[in-house]
């Protein structure tokens, strides 16, 4: 038997509001597992770490 619409979005409100009690509880910001943040972080400032790099003379400019 289905349950209907409106049933199932108060399941994943009730989901969402057990998730964000548990991170205020503990007083901790959410990591989704499924996501490599470290690796998102090098991935977005490498071409900027590698500019000041090449600034400051630690790697040779291209000729």
């Amino acid at each position: 038997m289905r349950r209907g619409h409106k049933r199932a979005i108060v399941a994943i409100a009730h989901k969402i509001l057990k998730t964000v009690f548990l991170l205020i509880s503990r007083q901790t910001h959410y990591r989704d597992s499924a996501t490599d943040f470290e690796a998102l972080s090098v991935a977005r400032n490498a071409p900027r770490w590698l500019k000041m790099l090449k600034k400051h003379g630690f790697i040779p400019a291209a000729a």
